[in-house]
């Protein structure tokens, strides 16, 4: 099995010599990384090959990480990637901002290797086939497949960036239990950060404007306790 490739997108030459040597690195060997210093260049790499995975730098020359992000989503061949984004700013509305823009992690210069491996690793997590369990999830207005992420409702093709659609894939396994929110972070997320209950929230809160409002509803939040679906007949 290939090791997940990995495109990273910088412009400050320093930037790019550390992650050069990051990758050389025992520990994050098992990621294989292309380095570009601009989005034009990263588009050229993704005419190329597949990647699994991209770190974005906000404050790219000509078309900006943010851009770049959003094309990233808006095209079925890359919509599928996990996008890290990287900024010098770390602040509650820089993270949403980073989410807002299409990325599924924010993280804040400086900081240390140890993160940015936590982070590549758990967007590296993939959603294959699961064991014993069904491919497809179906309840009255709402058709999931879980191996490509398509999910439909009512009818009408719903787009979900990959942590929106793992969080919903965990609510719908197990319908009408109490979720608390460390859980939810620690099960989809599994790293430390400053800013976990910002992220954890603005992505419940993009899921339930996109479930609509037929199934937006259901995604409640115990208060005190955590959030839950509400069950419904299959």
């Amino acid at each position: 099995m290939r090791p997940p490739q990995v495109l990273v997108v910088e412009d400050e030459e320093e930037m790019r010599r550390f992650y050069g040597g990051f990758f050389a690195l025992r520990h994050a060997s098992a990621f294989s990384a292309e380095i570009v210093p601009d989005a034009e260049s990263a588009l050229e790499a993704l005419a190329r090959r597949p990647f699994d995975l991209a770190v974005l730098d906000w404050t790219l020359p000509g078309i900006s990480g943010a851009s770049l992000a959003k094309a990233l989503r808006a095209d079925p061949r890359t919509r599928a990637m996990g996008v890290l984004m990287v900024t010098a700013r770390a602040d509650a509305a820089d993270v949403v901002a980073a989410l807002d823009a299409g990325a599924d992690d924010h993280l804040g210069k400086p900081f240390d290797e140890r993160v940015l491996l936590a982070r590549l690793r758990s967007l590296g997590r993939r959603r294959g086939r699961e064991d014993g369990r069904e491919v497809a999830l179906r309840f009255p207005g709402l058709d999931l497949d879980r191996e490509t992420g398509r999910l439909r409702l009512d009818g009408r093709p719903v787009h979900l960036k990959p942590r929106e659609l793992d969080l919903l894939l965990l609510l719908l396994r197990r319908p009408g239990v109490v979720h608390p929110a460390a859980y939810l972070w620690e099960a989809l997320w599994g790293y430390e950060s400053d800013h976990w209950e910002h992220v954890l929230t603005a992505t419940l809160s993009a899921l339930r404007r996109k479930l609509g409002p037929s199934w937006g509803p259901r995604l409640r939040v115990s208060r005190g306790r955590g959030y839950l679906l509400e069950p419904v007949a299959r």
